[in-house]
């Protein structure tokens, strides 16, 4: 007999520790301390918001524990209950972007079995999605109240300071040159919400590999006025 073909799981950066992680540091002590959370924890935020680096940071702890377990994205429930796939030797389950699964009627079904099988296999499950467990896309009444249960954590998109540390250690993880004059112009003259700064970044990354070009003040200030 073959063992069941597992779908394809999340990719858990290295670089993605809770000591990375900046702002929010009541959700990142809840989430740190493994042996004090309940076995259900439903994370959720805004688009950018940091709910991947949470979940990345997690699962690393796990493992560095030595716990089994695996990840994935929600979007592999839409034709898959996973619940039948889940390893006897996994002791934690991560998902993320369950609002994929949101007004799904197949998802949705997958993701309360799964919930009920963690909970009669007292297998932690730390979930990620863009809209709250009270919010009224989940139509299935009795998913609704599951997702009500457990630890509910609420992320916010950085915004200022935090949010222009963040845009500097992401030059230097993507391997862009940024010097100071060149941040203090973005701080100085585009929106510092993350989700706005992230734009820029991934604009400016594909400008400077079209064009060849070093991350400058003139750079970026036509990068900005550009539509």
């Amino acid at each position: 007999m073959t063992e069941p073909q597992l779908p394809l799981q999340l990719q858990i950066s290295e670089s993605a520790g809770f000591d990375d992680f900046i702002g929010h540091d009541d959700v990142v002590a809840s989430l740190s301390s493994v042996s004090e959370l309940p076995g259900f924890c439903y994370l959720w935020g805004a688009l950018c918001s940091g709910k991947s680096h949470l979940l990345s940071a997690y699962s690393q702890q796990r493992q560095k524990q030595g716990d089994q377990g695996a990840a994935f994205s929600a979007s592999v429930m839409l034709d898959t209950d996973i619940s039948e796939l889940i390893q006897p030797h996994w002791c934690y389950l991560v998902l993320d972007d369950i609002h994929l699964l949101a007004d799904k009627a197949l998802g949705e079904r997958h993701l309360f079995n799964l919930f009920n099988f963690c909970r009669a296999q007292q297998l932690s499950l730390l979930v990620a999605s863009q809209v709250s467990p009270r919010d009224p896309s989940w139509l299935l009444p009795d998913l609704r109240s599951r997702l009500q249960s457990g630890l509910t954590l609420e992320l916010s998109v950085l915004s200022g300071d935090q949010a222009i540390l963040l845009l500097t250690r992401q030059f230097k993880q993507h391997g862009i040159p940024a010097n100071d004059a060149v941040l203090k112009f973005i701080a100085g003259h585009h929106a510092t919400d993350y989700a706005s700064l992230d734009a820029l970044l991934r604009k400016l990354s594909a400008l400077s590999l079209r064009d060849k070009r070093k991350i400058t003040v003139p750079f970026v200030k036509r990068a900005i006025e550009e539509k």
